[in-house]
């Protein structure tokens, strides 16, 4: 893992949301060699990481919005909202990947929202 992703994610956070982000979390990149959507279902299967990573950098707000940018959307950032009222963003969308992360997580969080 490249500590010089990590640095771009954390300047890009304080660059676009005027404070630094307390939390950076990372995840690498998974291929199977075979067995996809075997491994749930009593087959086999074999991930292995690749050399491409997924960093994020947040920081908890006060209320319930989410704000999001993503530095392979240049310029971009989107608000929803990270509470039961979330919905799906149009089709194609970068942001329902998160949409989706964040509407998985509402029940595990107090209050049920971000």
């Amino acid at each position: 893992m490249s500590a010089e992703l990590i640095l771009r994610s954390k300047e890009l956070f304080a660059r676009v949301f005027q404070e630094p982000a307390n939390v950076i979390v990372c995840a690498p990149g998974r291929v199977n060699l075979i067995g996809e959507h075997t491994d749930y279902n009593e087959g086999f299967a074999m991930p292995f990481c690749i050399g491409k990573y997924t960093v994020i950098a947040a920081r908890r707000r006060t209320g319930a919005t989410c704000r999001i940018t993503s530095a392979g959307v240049p310029g971009a950032i989107s608000t929803f909202p990270g509470d039961s009222s979330l919905s799906p963003g149009p089709e194609g969308d970068w942001t329902n990947y998160v949409r989706g992360v964040v509407f998985g997580m509402l029940p595990m969080l107090p209050g049920g929202s971000c």
